[in-house]
């Protein structure tokens, strides 16, 4: 796949390079002439509406056109993953932007005398170094990753890099680079009926659907990739594609064995009719890849969160297949997962992955309006979203639930309808029952006294299971914890049963936690969480650490194979 930096130095024009293999040509934009220099790495899931509303079937001349209509904003009308830049050799003005949902990113560096900017943050940050710019840590990024387990707001592990994250765009007028918002999402309800919600929202979704699988047949790929879990969003995925025909899909799924997860996705696979690749993590070999997850991932989100999915998408063939499509958000979106609480005050600590240590810094730049828009552009698009720049290595990778139309109709629904995932539920039932055939991992809120009642006992049971078993552990009684079919990624009962997985993490600690000796608080914090916490505390210790050797010291070689 590509990735693309531009350097800009006063009074010439940029210098952009690319690397990478561009399998989706018609998507991608380079070009230097006498008007402009333009680069756009995209899949543009609407590029064929566009291009017959512009006249057009040339992208430059599409994004000349879009350009000229709406000079501040024309890439809001792409729909999909982008990222880009257009300079202007007439008037010098020049714009780089990023898509609305945080599945794509630009990293720049600005100072007075060159700014750089990138769609790859390993490779800003390798080109900066060889050509000796002074970097420094960023101590606020590493606490978000050890409060948090990703980062947010614009941070990354270098003081002088900063991301420019969803929605915003970098305008160079007069001289002056500036941020500005061109796209948020709002929870600005709408009066409707729920027969009229379920109707519009089944429509849209059906459309994003059909935006994703189309990108496949354009590229002449009729065989399809979708990822398939033990939950609602994926499966809606493939329920939907299969009821607008298109066939051969074939599945991707990795969990333990014996899970919930395993037994459920290949049920659902089968009842489909897909084929499918699973991948067992029994020997939980990615929890090995800390360094390479790190630099393809940047160390935005724990560098274990893509759990196996890297390497089995590192074993197949992409040359029978397009793109990765997933149900991403999907609960977010529809289901209203983020709503807790009050709607008007932001509980900061609701979306923190450890409560080992207290925050040390205030966060809220955004003056977010809802819990649930402050959880979407956190430990949605900065958390979740993450896995995509690991995925990228391989294809781009594509959820409907994404899509700027859905996603924006869902969030003019009054949050009584999407809460506790009612809407999802008699959307489901009412167009698409067949997608229950097979059981699902996600459960149902109960609404009734007799359900609650049925709830909480099955709920208390389960904790006393749960207590029963971490008591026998610490009795000798048990190997572990917890269960080795208790998920899809057991991370407690792997690292109790595994002298290797444990011997890995305390040799990396040792190794590497001398690296943060100049970042006393830092380094007093990621002993916190390595010493006192859990395994997730552990994974995100080991992040920090991960991040800091590869992106901070010395000076590095370009690779332009990140």
């Amino acid at each position: 796949m590509n990735d693309w930096i531009a350097r800009f130095e006063p009074n010439a024009d940029p210098i952009i390079m690319e690397t990478g293999n561009c399998r989706f040509d018609h998507d991608h934009l380079h070009v230097d002439n006498e008007q402009c220099s333009v680069i756009i790495d995209a899949l543009i899931l609407n590029q064929k509406a566009l291009f017959e509303q512009h006249h057009t079937y040339d992208f430059l001349q599409l994004v000349l056109s879009m350009r000229h209509d709406k000079p501040k904003d024309y890439f809001n009308d792409f729909r999909g993953p982008f990222t880009g830049l257009f300079y202007d050799k007439r008037t010098r003005q020049a714009e780089v932007f990023t898509n609305q949902t945080g599945d794509s990113a630009v990293f720049y560096y600005l100072s007075d005398q060159v700014q750089v900017f990138s769609s790859n943050f390993s490779l800003l940050v390798d080109y900066l170094k060889e050509n000796h710019q002074n970097l420094h840590f960023d101590e606020k990024a590493a606490h978000w990753m050890l409060t948090f387990g990703y980062l947010i707001d614009d941070a990354t592990y270098i003081q002088e890099i900063k991301q420019l994250t969803a929605g915003k765009v970098l305008f160079l007028n007069d001289g002056r680079w500036l941020v500005e918002r061109y796209h948020r999402f709002l929870s600005d309800p709408i009066t409707i009926s729920e027969d009229e919600a379920l109707e519009q929202m089944d429509t849209l979704f059906r459309q994003a659907v059909q935006r994703c699988f189309d990108k496949d047949l354009e590229y002449g790929h009729h065989e399809h990739l979708a990822d398939m879990s033990a939950g609602m969003d994926s499966r809606m995925v493939n329920c939907v594609a299969k009821a607008l025909g298109y066939g051969r899909i074939t599945n991707l799924s990795y969990s333990q064995t014996g899970s919930e997860e395993e037994r459920l996705s290949k049920q659902a696979s089968a009842w489909f009719g897909n084929a499918m690749m699973f991948e067992p993590l029994d020997d939980h070999a990615f929890v090995f890849d800390l360094e390479a997850l790190v630099r393809s991932g940047y160390g935005i989100y724990l560098y274990s969160g893509i759990t196996g999915g890297a390497r089995l998408l590192s074993k197949i063939d992409f040359s029978r297949f397009g793109v990765e499509h997933t149900g991403l958000l999907g609960d977010v979106v529809v289901g209203g997962t983020y709503m807790r609480g009050s709607e008007t005050e932001i509980n900061v600590d609701a979306l923190r992955l450890s409560h080992l240590l207290p925050l040390r810094y205030d966060f809220n730049p955004e003056r977010f309006e809802s819990q649930e828009l402050y959880g979407l552009y956190t430990r949605g698009f900065k958390g979740i979203m993450a896995s995509w720049f690991i995925r990228k290595k391989f294809t781009f990778a594509l959820s409907p639930f994404l899509d700027v139309d859905f996603l924006s109709f869902c969030f003019s629904l009054p949050s009584v309808m999407r809460r506790d995932h009612q809407l999802y539920w008699r959307w489901v039932e009412r167009f698409y029952p067949e997608a229950l055939a097979v059981p699902t991992s996600r459960k149902r809120v109960p609404h009734t006294l007799p359900q609650q009642g049925f709830d909480f006992s099955n709920r208390a049971f389960h904790k006393a299971l749960k207590v029963g078993r971490k008591l026998m552990f610490r009795l000798g009684l048990t190997d572990s914890r917890v269960r080795s079919d208790s998920s899809m990624n057991p991370y407690e009962y792997w690292y109790d049963t595994d002298p290797k997985m444990r011997e890995f993490f305390d040799n990396y600690y040792r190794d590497h936690i001398c690296l943060l000796n100049e970042h006393s608080l830092i380094k007093q914090e990621v002993d916190c969480l390595y010493n006192k916490g859990s395994v997730w505390d552990r994974l995100m210790a080991l992040t920090v650490l991960g991040a800091y050797s590869y992106f901070v010291p010395g000076k590095a070689a370009i690779n332009f194979l990140v």
